[in-house]
């Protein structure tokens, strides 16, 4: 995992959608995020553009985009190793946004966003996604 920060911050009364999205995908493949599609902004704002874009770019990289509640996550974390993935809830800015960090065995190792002030909620609440080999 590399960590890389996002470029954009959310702000879509602007027509700025934000990038942490981008930004975790391209850190746990190890990818600059100018090689990863920025989601939020092929979308705008359209749920089911978002995720066909995700998946279809996560496709063309071998995986699939899998997300459980944070609850049950911890079963996909491994006996040999470290498991790198996402985890997402609200966002600490208290916009209504959600926003996305990059963790390791359940814990927030990187937040792409310039505050690093991670998530906020009760992290029962939150969910974990896994890029997975289909």
């Amino acid at each position: 995992m590399t960590p890389v920060d996002q470029e954009f911050l959310h702000k879509p009364e602007e027509g700025q959608y934000g990038d942490c999205q981008r930004a975790v995908i391209a850190s746990l493949l190890d990818l600059p995020a100018s090689e990863v599609p920025h989601f939020n902004g092929i979308a705008k704002g359209e749920p089911c553009a978002f995720w066909d874009a995700l998946q279809g770019f996560l496709r063309s990289k071998g995986f699939v985009y899998l997300t459980v509640p944070a609850r049950s996550g911890s079963a996909f974390f491994g006996d040999d190793g470290d498991v790198f993935h996402e985890i997402s809830g609200p966002s600490p800015r208290g916009n209504g946004s959600f926003h996305a960090v990059v963790a390791c065995n359940g814990q927030i190792v990187h937040d792409p966003h310039p505050s690093r002030a991670g998530l906020a909620g009760d992290p029962a609440t939150w969910e974990f996604s896994y890029l997975v080999k289909p």
